[in-house]
């Protein structure tokens, strides 16, 4: 797995994808190492590590459940016939659950989100949104509570997310992505 690490470029308030991260895309495409995972991120603050990824790498459900922030992320995964639920990361709190069904063929490849520094005395997540290779767009999931946060917009142009990683506790408190080549 190779980890890229994400150059800080301001657009406004808005942190944007570094084209390195692209390139290396079109690059690991290219090569006959097609089956690399790229780590991107994490952006957001301190609690405990999660990892959500499988080896099939077919994201065929995500669970986002949300209030004034985002509190909890699951991803379902098809492997073989089966669908497998990934355990979860954040908590149960959150007035809103929202289901993502990906169809056939269907892959995210763009996340978006915002980070605020003081939530309950604690960096965290306030909005997470997602965009598919389709066109479907999903969120902003978070209600963005409190003064508005730093920005993050990671859109991946020959890749796919494949997975999620970052820090939980009460909140999701952090989050990057896990990607690959398509």
């Amino acid at each position: 797995m190779y980890s890229s690490p994400m150059k800080d470029k301001r657009n406004g308030d808005f942190l944007v994808a570094d084209v390195e991260v692209n390139e290396c895309f079109t690059e690991l495409y290219k090569s006959s190492e097609q089956n690399i995972t790229l780590k991107v991120g994490p952006w957001g603050g301190n609690g405990q590590n999660f990892d959500i990824i499988s080896d099939s790498q077919l994201i065929t459900l995500v669970c986002v459940k949300s209030g004034d922030v985002v509190d909890y992320l699951e991803v379902s995964y098809s492997v073989g016939v089966n669908s497998v639920k990934s355990y979860p990361a954040g908590s149960n709190g959150g007035d809103s659950t929202k289901e993502i069904p990906l169809g056939q063929g269907e892959y995210i490849n763009s996340i978006s989100g915002s980070v605020i520094n003081n939530y309950n005395g604690q960096t965290c997540i306030t909005q997470l949104g997602f965009k598919t290779n389709r066109g479907n767009e999903y969120g902003p999931f978070g209600n963005n509570k409190g003064s508005v946060g730093t920005g993050f917009n990671i859109p991946f142009v020959d890749g796919r997310i494949v997975g999620f990683f970052g820090v939980s506790g009460k909140y999701i408190n952090a989050i990057g992505v896990y990607a690959a080549p398509n």
